[in-house]
């Protein structure tokens, strides 16, 4: 079985190698996911400002609604890589059940009320006129979407917990292809503009999740699960929500907060909306790398504090956070040197030009923070500790960013998004780290039974 061997050398392999061996193909499948909102992005550039500016806002909503489903992601990546280090596979079986289960539920639920909320829920936000008539086309159709989101999530789940992660990079290039050649059919050939961009997005995630679900009922060459699995007990179910809870809140956070800035940002103007969300979409490229540092160091902390190896997990931080400092020096240096011809790629328009080469002075040298928070993220995910990662997100945003925002706008104004972000960004790389140096993570976690 592949994941018995993925076990052996996550727990007793060469640091360096199973480093390398579980991020690369994470990395490189977060590009693609980044890939994903690009392609959108550039299509939409092609059509103009409004567009450009209305998935700005969309994704922030998207974002919330989908960390029910990544929630669900931290508990079984917690329980699957625990269960795999002590090698009790029946559990860890039992865990992706339960898992599937409640986010094929919880999917159609989110789908069915989200696309009916979809211009509430932009008007909600100052989103008006054709702004919010764009908008809610995107968002409705992406939301039908829910179920397909959610089982890719559980899948991919699955097989980082296994120590797996080179099968869901050839799934996520060819769903990435189809979404390529989809585009500019739906946008442009059928004339159906931002709408055919969910189109496509939707049938491209639609593909990877039904291999997805053959790959884990019917292939056995990672942890196969059958029916009988899909059911969940009482006492499971405290289980998953003690740990799926703060999971959710962390993942909502972010989107829930950003919708606020955006809400707030719509008096600067389209062009400041655009150039923030042209900025985090091209700087999200960089960042997405630390966060894949993160997902493999759940898996390495998930896998040896199954095995009792926590050495090895203090090993492991050490040698990703040298990896991580020098990914964000120089990912920052790249980005910001070669700014304007990135730019030229999505946008046209000077004054989106001009307030995205700021935003990247000031917001891209934060990725070495970030980094690190994303270390200590998945130490604590893995131990199954998630209210760390909620209380250090929660700090970020609602104690830090969004505060700063309304303080610094009264003197620097629509730079007061981009400046905001900075330093609330190095700031909680300092309490990430002191939460790690605390020990709250070496200690067993009561609702991991392993």
């Amino acid at each position: 079985m592949k994941y018995k061997k993925h076990r052996d050398l996550i727990v007793n392999g060469s640091l360096y190698k199973v480093i390398l061996k579980i991020s690369i193909p994470l990395m490189i499948s977060e590009l693609i996911q980044r890939a994903y909102t690009l392609t959108d992005m550039y299509f939409m550039g092609r059509m103009g400002s409004v567009q450009v500016a209305a998935l700005a806002f969309v994704d922030p909503v998207i974002n919330a609604v989908m960390a029910a489903g990544m929630g669900l992601s931290v508990p079984m990546l917690s329980m699957v890589s625990q269960n795999i280090g002590s090698k009790n596979y029946e559990g860890a079986r039992r865990s992706i059940g339960n898992l599937v289960f409640l986010a094929s539920v919880l999917s159609i639920l989110i789908g069915l009320t989200g696309t009916f909320a979809s211009h509430p829920i932009l008007r909600a936000l100052n989103v008006t006129g054709t702004l919010l008539q764009e908008g809610a086309s995107y968002l409705r159709i992406v939301l039908l979407g829910t179920f397909f989101t959610f089982m890719n999530v559980c899948y991919l789940s699955v097989k980082q917990a296994e120590g797996d992660t080179m099968k869901p990079l050839y799934m996520n290039i060819a769903s990435l292809v189809f979404n390529l050649l989809l585009n500019p059919l739906f946008i442009f050939k059928m004339n159906m503009g931002i709408t055919g961009a969910a189109v496509a997005t939707v049938i491209s995630k639609g593909f990877l999740a039904a291999y997805g679900i053959y790959d884990l009922f019917y292939t056995g060459r990672g942890l196969k699960i059958s029916r009988e699995h899909l059911k969940i007990s009482k006492e499971d179910l405290v289980k998953v929500m003690a740990l799926g809870i703060p999971a959710v809140i962390t993942k909502s956070t972010s989107p829930i907060g950003n919708m606020l800035i955006n809400s707030h940002a719509v008096g600067y103007g389209a062009a400041v909306i655009a150039a923030v969300g042209l900025g985090n979409k091209v700087n999200s490229i960089l960042f997405s790398l630390s966060t894949s540092l993160c997902a493999s160091m759940s898996t390495i902390a998930g896998q040896n504090i199954g095995a009792g190896n926590l050495q090895r997990v203090r090993e492991a931080v050490r040698k990703m956070g040298v990896i991580t400092i020098l990914l964000g020096i120089i990912g920052s240096a790249v980005i910001i040197g070669f700014s304007d011809p990135i730019l030229a790629v999505f946008t046209t328009d000077p004054a989106v030009v001009e307030l995205t080469r700021e935003f990247f002075i000031a917001t891209t040298p934060t990725a070495v923070a970030w980094g690190i928070y994303q270390i200590v993220m998945g130490v604590h995910q893995g131990a199954g500790y998630t209210k760390i990662s909620m209380y250090i997100t929660v700090i970020r945003l609602w104690l830090m960013r969004i505060p700063l925002v309304f303080i610094l706008d009264r003197f620097i104004g629509a730079r007061s998004l981009w400046y905001s972000t900075a330093v609330a960004t190095n700031a909680i790389g300092v309490v990430a780290v002191i939460f790690y140096l605390s020990g709250i993570w070496e200690k067993k976690n009561k609702y991991i039974t392993a």
